[in-house]
């Protein structure tokens, strides 16, 4: 559809028996630019699962049957994806795309295998094909095996809920098997190179994007996770179409106005913690996020604080991933430094400014030390401070300057 400004909006319209026969879903908004090649994909595979859809809710097909060999890997597969009562229905969207990208590689390497006669031999053969490169000279893939081997225990620990027999052995073995973990990240972003970004898609006309702007800021200010700021789109499948919605894709656990008080007093439930954990801040303590938030207009403050300006809704994750990835690349960000890691920048900032440990955790609304740690990326700045502080306790020792710590006198 051409408008009179001469943007192009796409959308996906249903067919008109579909719609006469009741199909709740008449179009469906889509957003890219189609002389992009990835945006050009994105939307042709978005239109193939609306036509999907409304195709079998014309033909009232039952739902899946699991077709697989019994006993088999594949089949295992299939009931823990398939299976009304498998706890994969109640894990949040994140996890559920997190098993089904490591059951997609399982299937198709070992989901023929039967459940009987598997050792660990078998599978830490698995493990080792699993690890390896994608062709001469690429990358190991340490994090895609040890992550198809932890969906791999969940899978045979949904086998013995169904006491199926083999799997109590072999989720036994599983959980007594000992693999190596992979390398935790070491890149984190600066306040520098986080500015720098925030310039760009507020000032180069190749960008101009306030909206990103905003979100990396808070992100890195606050120290929180991407979906926590611009939200994510998930299946509602509910059919009471609450919130906002594009056809059947409700948006969820993004920053809201009415999170933030008349103060400026953030207030915002977590999405890794499903809602236990509220995440707490001052705004007016953070200037750069502030000032970007009031220069919103007042009529604007309503719903989502992190709106896309192409759509006039929400990010969908991989546009706002694609224009990230842009603004970083002008910013002169390295390839392997990403959005995800500005979190880690946030907690190894505070640590370099000498902020309390459990300062730190409650900030990042972390449950745990250690998986504040994890986040901490700092090294040199820390390791200096402690230096200098081991250094100045020897020389008050050495002159006889008093009481210090471990250097008492009578």
């Amino acid at each position: 559809m051409r408008r009179k400004t001469g943007r192009v909006d796409l959308y996906w319209v249903a067919d008109e028996a579909a719609v006469k026969a009741g199909y709740p879903v008449k179009t469906a908004r889509l957003f890219g630019n189609l002389d992009d090649p990835a945006d050009a994909k994105n939307i042709a595979n978005r239109c193939q699962v609306l036509t999907a859809e409304m195709r079998e809710w014309m033909t009232g097909i039952e739902a899946p049957r699991n077709l697989a060999p019994p006993r088999t890997i594949a089949w295992l597969c299939d009931a823990f994806q398939i299976d009304a009562d498998s706890p994969y229905h109640e894990r949040r969207q994140a996890t559920r795309a997190f098993y089904d990208q490591n059951i997609k590689i399982i299937r198709a390497t070992v989901g023929e295998r039967d459940f009987d006669g598997i050792t660990g031999r078998d599978v830490r053969r698995w493990y080792r094909n699993w690890r390896q490169p994608d062709g001469d000279g690429g990358k190991v893939h340490e994090r895609r095996a040890y992550a198809c081997i932890q969906t791999l225990r969940r899978l045979f620990s949904y086998g013995c809920e169904l006491r199926e027999p083999g799997c109590f052995d072999v989720s036994k073995m599983l959980s007594e098997m000992q693999f190596s973990m992979p390398k935790s990240r070491k890149r984190r972003p600066t306040y520098e190179q986080i500015a720098k970004v925030r310039d760009i898609a507020l000032h180069d006309s190749r960008i101009l994007r306030p909206s990103l702007a905003l979100a990396v800021t808070m992100q890195f200010d606050l120290s929180m996770r991407q979906k926590d700021v611009i939200g994510e789109w998930i299946r509602d499948g509910s059919g009471q179409r609450k919130g906002i919605m594009d056809g059947e894709w409700r948006w969820d656990w993004g920053l809201t106005w009415d999170q933030i008080d008349s103060d400026w007093i953030l207030r915002k439930p977590t999405s890794k913690s499903n809602g236990s954990e509220i995440a707490e801040h001052d705004l007016k303590l953070y200037p750069d996020t502030i000032e970007l938030l009031k220069a919103i207009p007042r009529e604007r403050r309503i719903g989502p604080i992190i709106i896309d300006e192409s759509s006039g809704k929400p990010y969908r994750r991989e546009q706002f991933g694609r224009k990230f990835r842009e603004a970083a690349d002008l910013a002169g960000w390295p390839k392997g430094l990403w959005n995800m890691d500005s979190r880690a920048g946030a907690v190894s900032e505070a640590f370099e400014a000498g902020a309390m440990a459990e300062d730190v955790m409650k900030a990042a609304t972390h449950r745990q030390m250690s998986t504040t740690m994890i986040y901490n990326r700092g090294s040199i700045e820390q390791t200096a401070r402690v230096a200098q502080l081991r250094i100045a306790r020897r020389n008050a020792a050495r002159t006889g300057g008093g009481n210090t710590p471990g250097n008492t006198s009578e």
